[in-house]
Parts: structure tokens; C-alpha cells; sequence
């Protein structure tokens, strides 16, 4: 699920601004329906929209369930932000601002405080029997139970 919609990134990005940067066939723009999700640019934005909700939904994942019952503004700002330059990066790969990147960049450190757990946001936390699965190595052994422990190394 997309947290990004055509309205919250137009709110962020001029209408015509999208509808050029998405408008790979140069059709009129007056006979572009952004309310058509049939319509080309619809469909190129919201393919972009579900590309950043995946990326976001990693950092997310080891702190959440998802989907998220009810998508935060911080969310929504950092997704809007993120398809607002991933739209642009198809269009001028090479020629991206420095401050688009820092934008980037700024809600990349955005969602590793989340997963980091720095930034709460108000959603329902995954349930505690799975909590540190994600991305951490939990062993239930000491010094003692150990078959090679550092005595044992000491050895050889």
C-alpha cells in the first residue's frame, strides 16, 4: 500500500511540474486525467509510489506490523518527499540538486531512527515473541555451557 497519493505530492510539487516529469510520451497536457488510474502518468506515479511505500515498509518491519492502521504525517512527509525525487531521478538522473539530495538524505536518517526506535511514531509495535528477529542474532548460551570456550582456545 502507497503512502504517497498524486494529491499530498501536489501539494509538495506544482501539478504541471508532475505531469512533465512523468509525461514520457509528450502527449497535450490537458488530455492527461490524473484521476484515471488507467491514464500512463497514473500509472508511472503510483508504480513509484509502491517502489518508496516497499523501501519504507523495510525500515518499518522489524518495529511495526504492516501495514500501518493509520499512516502518520511523518510517514506520509518522508514518502511524498522520497517519490518527489524518485520521479525526478528518472527524468535528470545525473542532474539532481544538492539540496534534493540532502532531502534524500535527511529522511533517509529519518527512517533509521525509526527502525532504530529513536523516533516513536503512533502505530502498533510488533508483538513481543518476535521482536529481534529482524536483524539481530539472539544465543542462549554463557561462558560455561560452551563446548569451545575461551579456556578451550587458550589451548591451541
Amino acid at each position: 500500500m502507497a503512502y504517497s497519493t498524486i494529491d499530498s505530492v501536489t501539494k509538495k510539487i506544482d501539478k504541471t511540474i508532475l505531469i512533465q516529469l512523468l509525461n514520457d510520451e509528450g502527449r497535450n497536457e490537458l488530455t492527461i486525467n490524473l484521476e484515471d488510474e488507467t491514464d500512463l502518468v497514473v500509472v508511472r506515479f503510483n508504480q513509484i509510489a509502491e517502489e518508496v511505500a516497499e523501501e519504507i515498509d523495510t525500515y518499518l518491519r522489524s518495529r511495526y506490523k504492516l501495514p500501518l492502521s493509520k499512516t502518520s504525517s511523518i510517514i506520509q512527509s518522508i514518502s511524498d518527499d522520497r517519490v518527489i525525487y524518485n520521479i525526478k531521478k528518472r527524468r535528470f538522473r545525473d542532474d539532481i540538486s544538492e539540496s534534493e539530495h540532502k532531502i534524500y538524505s535527511d529522511t533517509t536518517k529519518q527512517l533509521m531512527q525509526i527502525q532504530r526506535g529513536e523516533l516513536i511514531l503512533d502505530a502498533d509495535p510488533v508483538s513481543s515473541d518476535t521482536v529481534g528477529l529482524a536483524g539481530e542474532i539472539r544465543v542462549n548460551k554463557n561462558e560455561s555451557d560452551r563446548i569451545f570456550n575461551k579456556d578451550m582456545w587458550n589451548k591451541y
